[in-house]
């Protein structure tokens, strides 16, 4: 029958594609673990102690992508971090050269033409910012965006936050490619490969922000997971008019196999991003243990359905106001210190409509990296009142081998249409359409025995499956 098939097909997949993907015994000893410095502390009270301790001075400049640039997808344009950071450090001055988009390809020099931010700029002008910097990008003679020479241009600048990464995964084809194909045996050496050519690029951007601004000290910031209902190859389940939607077979399918992989795959960049910040002895804000993936209102403008006044829908990979609540809190934490290799996380809580974060401190030293991996699964966070969805999909294991099985075969089967070539044989069209129609029929099966019909057997030939997964 053409059900025992398809789950047979994604068992089949899902079995031959995950041994690569298996993650090592930890070697962590609980004691160990129990040594290691971390401090609890609300968030409010953090903040307060350590500006009245020692109080930083100068400017703090935001660097990098759409994490600090996030004005675009709050529910409140006007509250984006820049002026929630002043607010946190009252007589610190925050300047804003992070540019949504911002990949570590073209930090250094980004032209209209190759990554454009013309959106962003006539979003700006339509929010009533009482701060002048904040309606305009800062841009050279010839149009172009040159992070490092801006930087430059700033005086007295204490601080450098540097967020810079998630959209060479998000938007780079051949970076998504290699690490969608890593997923197959074969090819798991390219996932290394990846993460250390990352590493090259980010130690040359670094070098660039400490030639600009040499008495500056440094954070760098590790970017959330994205909601589970967003997929970084289908993004969110909504239409034009950013209304959620359902029926999207293929959107789905990626949505249940994406965060069972994400982490394997980009955890080894992410470490090129701690390594880098044990060289300079700086830290680090991993917001992948700050958000949390299951929750909606820590993305974008709050809720799956919800448009701002710019028009813009609901993201699963921005900042919501809530979540740049958290950004702006663990920034000014982080420069309220001494320059150290820690690692600084959030625990957020919700009383009523308010929200509350806890920051957790860890030295980013050999046993914290030994067992690390991006996202939540050492971390106990969880949004009260919010199911962990883990059941959307189905009750049984069963239901979770084909789904995976078949998503991350269709998955696989993009490779070549990002890098600009053909399917793997698969047709999305024809196979959407055998699905649905296969679910049709089973439906139908499934009320003529509710109404006591007698079902014929099923004569389907098994070669009528999409070739994508036989």
């Amino acid at each position: 029958a053409k059900s025992s098939f398809l789950f047979t097909a994604g068992l089949a997949v899902t079995a031959a594609l995950t041994s690569s993907a298996r993650r090592r015994p930890s070697t962590r000893s609980p004691a160990a673990g129990r040594a290691a410095r971390v401090t609890l502390l609300a968030a409010k009270q953090v903040v307060s102690q350590a500006t009245s301790k020692a109080a930083p001075t100068g400017s703090v400049v935001l660097l990098g992508d759409s994490v600090l640039d996030n004005f675009y997808w709050l529910k409140t344009p006007s509250r984006h971090l820049r002026v929630q950071l002043e607010q946190q450090l009252p007589g610190l001055t925050c300047v804003n050269l992070a540019v949504d988009q911002m990949t570590t390809f073209d930090f250094e020099e980004r032209k209209p033409d190759t990554n454009s931010w013309e959106p962003y700029v006539q979003a700006r002008r339509k929010v009533d910012f009482p701060n002048e910097q904040d309606r305009e990008y800062r841009l050279d003679d010839d149009g172009a965006i040159r992070s490092a020479k801006n930087l430059a241009s700033v005086e007295d600048v204490s601080w450098c936050v540097l967020s810079i990464g998630g959209n060479d995964v998000y938007l780079n084809a051949s970076v998504k490619a290699n690490l969608l194909m890593s997923l197959a045996p074969p090819f798991t050496g390219r996932r290394q490969e990846v993460a250390e050519e990352f590493g090259g690029r980010l130690r040359g951007i670094v070098a660039s922000i400490k030639k600009a601004a040499p008495k500056a000290e440094l954070v760098l910031v590790v970017p959330y997971q994205p909601h589970k209902e967003f997929s970084l190859l289908y993004g969110a389940p909504i239409n034009v008019e950013g209304e959620r939607i359902s029926g999207d077979l293929a959107g789905d399918l990626a949505r249940v196999v994406e965060p069972a992989y994400l982490s394997d795959l980009v955890t080894p960049m992410v470490l090129q991003i701690y390594a880098v910040a044990r060289e300079l002895n700086c830290p680090v804000l991993d917001l992948s243990k700050t958000f949390d993936p299951l929750c909606e209102e820590h993305y974008g403008t709050g809720r799956i359905g919800a448009v701002n006044k710019l028009g813009v829908p609901w993201s699963g990979v921005e900042p919501s106001d809530a979540s740049c609540g958290f950004i702006a809190q663990l920034i000014a934490h982080a420069v309220s210190r001494p320059a150290s290799a820690m690692v600084y996380t959030g625990l957020p809580s919700q009383n009523g409509s308010r929200w509350k974060l806890q920051i957790k401190e860890q030295p980013n030293d050999v046993l914290y990296v030994e067992d690390y991996q991006f996202g939540i699964a050492d971390n106990s966070i969880r949004t009260p009142g919010k199911g962990d969805g883990s059941n959307d999909m189905g009750d049984s294991g069963i239901k979770s081998g084909l789904f995976l099985g078949v998503g991350l075969a269709l998955l696989l089967n993009g490779v070549p249409v990002l890098l600009g070539g053909d399917p793997l044989g698969f047709d999305r069209q024809e196979f959407e359409e055998k699905l649905k129609e296969q679910i049709n029929e089973e439906k139908a099966a499934a009320q003529q025995v509710a109404d006591g019909v007698k079902v014929p057997a099923e004569t389907a030939p098994a070669a009528d499956l999409p070739k994508a997964i036989t």
